[in-house]
């Protein structure tokens, strides 16, 4: 199913018609029929939009609903800074707005600094030793060790040497 019949076909379900939704979004009927109909396609603003106006996330129009979804090795974007390297094995999106999975590896040293962000954490240490500063309090985090955490709480990584890891993010 292409963008447009995935616009048509959630807004239908909304209950909304042409006419009414395309004076919501500020589009002319015109302009939304098109899309409807893939004559043209929405810029990524106007989709920003229609999927806010829709109650829907930008992706659920980009992509294909699967019951599985199968990145291969070395196929997930990276991210790389001098003392961290993560692979996004689920970007935020694909399951959800809100839950994202990443590959970590960091040389030693901080590399997570102090911050803070609404949701929770879990974190699995793969391999290597880190110190995780939590609020006022130190963990030592080896091989095997597992921690979930509320992550509106300041906190960061000390890598005590190289390290590999494996967090889930969860967003409210």
């Amino acid at each position: 199913m292409n963008v447009g019949n995935r616009i048509r076909q959630t807004r239908k379900n909304a209950g909304l018609n042409m006419k009414e939704f395309a004076a919501r979004i500020g589009i002319s009927y015109l302009t939304l029929f098109r899309i409807e109909t893939d004559k043209v396609s929405p810029s990524v603003a106007l989709l920003s939009e229609i999927a806010h106006h829709l109650g829907q996330h930008i992706t659920d129009f980009l992509q294909e609903k699967n019951e599985l979804t199968l990145i291969r090795k070395g196929k997930a974007p990276v991210i790389q800074s001098k003392k961290l390297k993560l692979e996004l094995l689920l970007p935020k999106g694909i399951v959800d707005e809100r839950v994202s999975v990443s590959l970590g590896e960091a040389r030693r040293g901080e590399f997570v600094s102090k911050h803070s962000h609404s949701g929770f954490e879990v974190t699995y240490h793969i391999l290597g030793k880190s110190l995780f500063k939590y609020g006022n309090k130190e963990y030592e985090l080896n091989e095997g060790d597992l921690i979930c955490f509320d992550s509106s709480v300041e906190h960061s990584v000390v890598a005590l040497g190289p390290v590999t890891f494996l967090s889930v993010y969860f967003r409210k």
